[in-house]
């Protein structure tokens, strides 16, 4: 996922522009592919190309709207163009999707500061603890052989 959203220059614009053919030729023989578009709206929103990078998001939410990583992608798409209460939307239903998503949480919190609701985004930065831990507790159960 995108978070460096500054514009790159002239020389990358020519690796960014390969990227976005490459992917764009790719939706071609595969358009149900979810992680190309994906992929695509990531370069667009780092060539700060939001109308494209929206476009690329909703085409892959179309095609999997439970998928909670394509929800964070749509938040933080929100968030950088300043859409604070979208990107809430967008991350909450991520959460709700996949309540152990760390970014979403992470994401949530830097929304929840941005709107100046600094209780709220604390309490999501707290709850990524808790949602780590209980990954690593999962990981060493997988180890011991007891899941």
């Amino acid at each position: 996922m995108t978070e460096n959203l500054n514009i790159p220059s002239d020389d990358n614009l020519k690796n960014f522009n390969k990227i976005i053919g490459t992917l764009e030729n790719s939706l071609k023989i595969d358009p149900k592919d979810h992680n190309l578009y994906i992929s695509l709206g990531d370069e667009y929103l780092k060539l700060k190309r939001f109308d494209l990078a929206f476009k690329s998001y909703l085409s892959a939410y179309k095609l999997q709207p439970r998928n909670a990583d394509i929800s964070v992608c749509i938040g933080v798409f929100h968030r950088e163009v300043g859409n604070y209460n979208d990107a809430a939307s967008a991350l909450l239903n991520a959460i709700k999707l996949n309540k152990n998503c760390i970014k979403a949480y992470v994401d949530l919190s830097d929304v929840y500061f941005n709107l100046g609701r600094h209780k709220e985004g604390l309490e999501y930065l707290y709850k990524v603890d808790g949602v780590i831990q209980f990954e690593v507790d999962k990981g060493f159960s997988i180890l011991k052989g007891n899941v």
